[in-house]
């Protein structure tokens, strides 16, 4: 992973009333350096406002690699494992895949092993927020930045032309660059750090 080429940060200041609407990029994946074989417990305590009590109360239903988990010693595997996390959802489908719940029962469950070779070796998370998670966690998330795909940005922005109108400013490595220019500027480029600066206005 050392060998990798450096991720261009990109860091947006906006107003911050406005942080919030950044917050559904979450849905779609942002990614989180990680080691593999820690647990997800482990690896969301590192992150802002995921404390027990948070995971306990709010977090309804955990997804990895697909599959529904109830069990938060369950070890991260693979190269770019994916962590999906919601509050309850609607319906059968949201009874059948909440933690703990009675329909449990139904649903593949996870292999937990480990190989010794492979422990502590890093790697990273792919997380997705969604619903209320998103929008209570996410803020928070962006403002310390993470990774995500240019191209996610780029479309992002593009079916939400008033919010590239809200920007105050944008750097992107380390350099101030004319909002108007990002989505050429970001086209050659595979990912970014993405960082979010807010003013007070």
């Amino acid at each position: 992973m050392d060998n990798q080429p450096t991720i261009p940060e990109l860091i947006l200041t906006l107003d911050r009333q406005d942080l919030s609407f950044y917050t559904t990029l979450l849905q779609s994946g942002v990614e989180i350096k990680g080691s593999e074989g820690e647990t997800m417990a482990i690896f969301l305590d590192r992150l802002p406002g995921f404390t027990l009590d948070y995971i306990s109360d709010v977090v309804q239903t955990i997804f990895l690699n697909g599959t529904a988990v109830d069990d938060l010693t369950t070890p991260l595997k693979g190269k770019n494992p994916v962590l999906a996390l919601s509050a309850a959802m609607p319906g059968l489908a949201g009874a059948i895949f909440r933690r703990n719940s009675f329909h449990a029962g139904l649903r593949t469950q996870p292999d937990k092993e480990v190989s010794k070779e492979i422990k502590n070796r890093p790697l990273t998370v792919t997380l997705k927020l969604f619903n209320s998670i998103a929008l209570e966690r996410g803020p928070e998330l962006l403002q310390i930045g993470v990774s995500i795909t240019s191209r996610l940005f780029i479309d992002f922005l593009g079916k939400r032309k008033t919010l590239l109108e809200k920007i105050k400013q944008v750097s992107l490595a380390n350099t101030i660059v004319n909002k108007n220019d990002l989505t050429a500027l970001l086209t050659d480029i595979k990912k970014i750090k993405l960082k979010i600066s807010t003013t007070h206005g």
